[in-house]
Protein backbone atom coordinates (compact mmCIF):
# COMPACT_ATOMS: atom_id res chain seq x y z
CA UNK A 1 0.00 0.00 0.00
CA UNK A 2 2.61 2.28 1.21
CA UNK A 3 4.58 1.86 -2.13
CA UNK A 4 1.20 2.41 -4.42
CA UNK A 5 0.64 5.57 -2.05
CA UNK A 6 4.00 7.29 -2.68
CA UNK A 7 3.27 6.67 -6.45
CA UNK A 8 0.89 8.97 -6.16
CA UNK A 9 -2.23 6.31 -6.04
CA UNK A 10 -5.17 6.78 -4.40
CA UNK A 11 -5.06 2.66 -2.13
CA UNK A 12 -7.47 1.36 0.26
CA UNK A 13 -6.80 -2.23 1.75
CA UNK A 14 -8.95 -4.90 3.10
CA UNK A 15 -8.41 -7.91 4.81
CA UNK A 16 -10.48 -10.31 3.66
CA UNK A 17 -13.17 -11.15 0.85
CA UNK A 18 -16.12 -10.05 3.28
CA UNK A 19 -14.07 -6.37 4.16
CA UNK A 20 -13.23 -6.07 0.23
CA UNK A 21 -17.32 -6.63 -1.08
CA UNK A 22 -18.18 -4.32 2.02
CA UNK A 23 -15.98 -1.60 0.67
CA UNK A 24 -16.54 -2.09 -3.00
CA UNK A 25 -20.40 -1.44 -1.85
CA UNK A 26 -19.50 1.67 -0.52
CA UNK A 27 -16.73 3.16 -2.68
CA UNK A 28 -16.09 3.28 -6.00
CA UNK A 29 -12.87 1.81 -7.06
CA UNK A 30 -11.31 1.97 -10.49
CA UNK A 31 -9.41 -1.16 -10.20
CA UNK A 32 -8.90 -4.14 -7.75
CA UNK A 33 -6.15 -5.93 -6.59
CA UNK A 34 -7.46 -8.89 -5.79
CA UNK A 35 -5.57 -11.98 -3.87
CA UNK A 36 -7.07 -15.13 -4.97
CA UNK A 37 -6.38 -17.06 -1.84
CA UNK A 38 -7.83 -15.07 1.08
CA UNK A 39 -9.52 -15.84 4.55
CA UNK A 40 -13.70 -15.67 5.33
CA UNK A 41 -14.05 -15.13 1.41
CA UNK A 42 -11.87 -16.22 -1.36
CA UNK A 43 -10.84 -14.10 -4.45
CA UNK A 44 -13.16 -16.28 -6.48
CA UNK A 45 -15.96 -15.82 -4.51
CA UNK A 46 -15.57 -11.82 -4.31
CA UNK A 47 -15.51 -12.50 -8.14
CA UNK A 48 -18.38 -14.16 -8.11
CA UNK A 49 -20.26 -11.29 -6.22
CA UNK A 50 -18.72 -8.71 -8.78
CA UNK A 51 -19.91 -10.40 -11.93
CA UNK A 52 -23.81 -9.80 -10.30
CA UNK A 53 -23.06 -5.93 -10.66
CA UNK A 54 -24.32 -4.35 -13.35
CA UNK A 55 -21.46 -3.89 -16.21
CA UNK A 56 -21.20 -0.31 -15.70
CA UNK A 57 -20.81 -0.46 -11.56
CA UNK A 58 -18.49 -3.38 -11.76
CA UNK A 59 -14.60 -2.24 -11.01
CA UNK A 60 -11.52 -3.82 -12.94
CA UNK A 61 -9.92 -6.12 -11.52
CA UNK A 62 -6.49 -7.08 -11.77
CA UNK A 63 -5.85 -10.61 -10.08
CA UNK A 64 -2.43 -11.76 -7.67
CA UNK A 65 -1.99 -15.02 -7.60
CA UNK A 66 1.21 -17.18 -6.17
CA UNK A 67 0.26 -20.31 -8.12
CA UNK A 68 -1.86 -22.50 -10.87
CA UNK A 69 -5.51 -21.46 -10.18
CA UNK A 70 -7.39 -24.41 -9.06
CA UNK A 71 -10.81 -22.86 -10.46
CA UNK A 72 -11.51 -21.10 -13.72
CA UNK A 73 -11.81 -17.33 -13.57
CA UNK A 74 -14.54 -15.23 -14.99
CA UNK A 75 -11.93 -13.48 -17.06
CA UNK A 76 -14.89 -11.05 -18.21
CA UNK A 77 -14.05 -9.44 -14.94
CA UNK A 78 -10.95 -9.80 -14.49
CA UNK A 79 -8.26 -7.08 -17.12
CA UNK A 80 -4.91 -8.92 -16.00
CA UNK A 81 -2.70 -11.11 -13.75
CA UNK A 82 0.15 -10.79 -12.11
CA UNK A 83 2.00 -14.09 -10.67
CA UNK A 84 3.50 -13.92 -6.96
CA UNK A 85 6.28 -12.63 -6.51
CA UNK A 86 6.43 -9.85 -9.06
CA UNK A 87 8.46 -6.92 -9.25
CA UNK A 88 7.10 -4.17 -7.76
CA UNK A 89 7.88 -2.02 -10.78
CA UNK A 90 5.79 -4.46 -12.61
CA UNK A 91 3.34 -3.97 -10.48
CA UNK A 92 3.17 -0.16 -10.64
CA UNK A 93 3.17 -0.29 -14.81
CA UNK A 94 0.70 -2.53 -14.61
CA UNK A 95 -1.77 -0.87 -12.67
CA UNK A 96 -0.96 2.37 -14.52
CA UNK A 97 -1.45 0.75 -17.95
CA UNK A 98 -4.85 -0.75 -16.61
CA UNK A 99 -6.22 2.37 -15.21
CA UNK A 100 -5.03 4.25 -18.49
CA UNK A 101 -7.20 1.82 -20.31
CA UNK A 102 -9.92 2.85 -18.91
CA UNK A 103 -9.71 6.65 -18.85
CA UNK A 104 -9.30 6.27 -23.09
CA UNK A 105 -12.07 3.61 -23.60
CA UNK A 106 -15.29 5.99 -23.41
CA UNK A 107 -12.85 8.75 -25.32
CA UNK A 108 -12.39 5.97 -27.67
CA UNK A 109 -16.09 5.26 -27.74
CA UNK A 110 -16.90 8.37 -28.23
CA UNK A 111 -14.66 9.40 -31.09
CA UNK A 112 -15.89 6.45 -33.04
CA UNK A 113 -19.68 7.25 -32.57
CA UNK A 114 -18.85 10.98 -33.90
CA UNK A 115 -17.03 9.58 -35.99
CA UNK A 116 -20.07 7.30 -37.60
CA UNK A 117 -22.28 10.16 -37.29
CA UNK A 118 -20.37 12.34 -39.51
CA UNK A 119 -19.90 9.45 -42.36
CA UNK A 120 -23.68 9.33 -42.69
Amino acid sequence: MTVLRRRGFLADAARNGVEALEKIGTCRYALILLDLMMPQMDGYDVLGHLGTCPPGARPLVLVLTAGLEPRPINTGLVIGMLRKPFDVELLIDTIAGCISAVETAPRAAASEESHREESN
